[in-house]
């Protein structure tokens, strides 16, 4: 036991007393941070689905073209990968976590997987007539 306490105690020492390491800043020039999509303030509504029949309803803080800021009614934990839907729009994203805090979610979009409706057929108007009997 005596000797644990001795290699311990040389460890301890060795590390308070080695100098800090510094890093070369030229290094750190080579790192390039992606520049973040446009954000918007929109406060409007959706939902977060876990399940088919399980969301939760949320409250669009800020959106861009790649992702979401959402603040949830509650603290709930939600998997990795959800469904989001847009309620004033109807349209829906597969999404992913990209972080939680608290009530608050930063949803990243992976594809958009919105049902559109088969649009009718337009009705063709003509300036022809028609025929009179």
């Amino acid at each position: 036991m005596s000797k644990r306490k001795n290699n311990l105690t040389n460890r301890l020492a060795a590390i308070s007393s080695a100098a800090p390491k510094t890093i070369d800043p030229s290094v750190m020039l080579g790192r390039k941070r992606m520049p973040r999509a446009p954000r918007e303030n929109v406060f409007r509504t959706g939902k977060i689905y876990t399940r088919k029949d399980n969301y939760y309803r949320c409250v669009i803080i800020n959106q861009s073209s790649t992702g979401v800021l959402a603040r949830m009614e509650g603290e709930y934990a939600v998997p990795k990968i959800v469904i989001f839907r847009f309620l004033q729009t109807g349209i829906t994203k597969k999404a992913r976590v990209a972080w939680q805090d608290e009530g608050d979610l930063g949803l990243a979009f992976l594809e958009d997987i919105t049902v559109r409706r088969k649009q009718r057929p337009s009705i063709v108007r003509s300036n022809i007539p028609p025929p009179t009997l």
